[in-house]
């Protein structure tokens, strides 16, 4: 029950995994990343990223409209 809860509050709407860690440690080990270096990685299903896009883009809207900007 509280998975399925944690599922609908997310942008990518699944339950998280070990596996999905292990790729990208996995990826941070390999040849992929060798010119990667001091980044945070985050992990976390979009849910930092994510959240509350709707709001800030009505945010952004109302700011340029604000300043009078060319709204989309």
């Amino acid at each position: 029950m509280v998975r399925e809860a944690y599922k609908t509050a997310q942008p990518i709407q699944r339950a998280g995994l070990t596996d999905d860690i292990a790729y990208a440690a996995l990826f941070l080990a390999g040849d992929e990343s060798s010119f990667i270096n001091g980044h945070d990685l985050v992990v976390d299903r979009a849910i930092t990223g994510g959240c509350n896009w709707t709001a800030q883009q009505q945010g952004y809207v109302a700011l340029r409209k604000a300043f009078e900007q060319d709204v989309a």
